[in-house]
């Protein structure tokens, strides 16, 4: 089983080293971030003996296909264009850019500037897309107020309906 859990804070990230991603945690720290929640939840997180943090980073969504490629020089993934877990699309970017990547190698292998300034134009719209929608998420998963009662009205009435993005998953 993996279990993930997200909390935002900042006191302990700044201890980090970015470049050390894997610490151990206190799953003390958790448990109390999940005091609210139902007891399901929280017993299920009080059956895990370890845990494990690792610091999210992301960038603002990508502005422009010079973010993906310039010269011969191109960045796919989580290189390119991080983002929060809100949408569970990381690797499927980086799996589409690198699959973008292949088709503009493929075509014009000799004049690389050109075929990666191909894919960069086309492929960075939908990862700007993509990061700006977990964005999103992120907001409206940790809102509070009525944005919290509007979300959790919205999903009891709509449900899978609600998160339904076929613009995602077309082709």
């Amino acid at each position: 089983i993996n279990l993930v859990g997200i909390v935002h804070a900042r006191s302990e990230v700044a201890d980090l080293r970015l470049a050390d991603w894997d610490h151990a945690t206190n799953a003390d720290d958790l448990r109390a971030a999940l005091a609210g929640c139902c007891t399901a939840l929280q017993d299920l997180v009080r059956s895990v003996s370890d845990w494990r943090l690792w610091v999210l980073c992301d960038r603002p969504p990508m502005r422009g296909s010079q973010e993906h490629a310039r010269g011969r020089v191109a960045l796919i993934g989580d290189a390119a264009h991080p983002m929060r877990p809100y949408l569970a699309q990381g690797a499927g970017m980086a799996i589409e850019d690198a699959a973008a990547l292949e088709r503009v190698l493929s075509d014009d292998p000799i004049d690389l500037p050109t075929s990666l300034a191909t894919f960069a134009a086309a492929r960075w719209p939908r990862n700007a897309r993509v990061q700006a929608r977990a964005e999103r998420n992120g907001r409206i998963f940790h809102s509070g107020g009525l944005v919290r009662w509007g979300r959790d009205a919205s999903l009891q009435l709509l449900g899978a309906r609600l998160l339904d993005l076929p613009w995602l998953y077309a082709r």
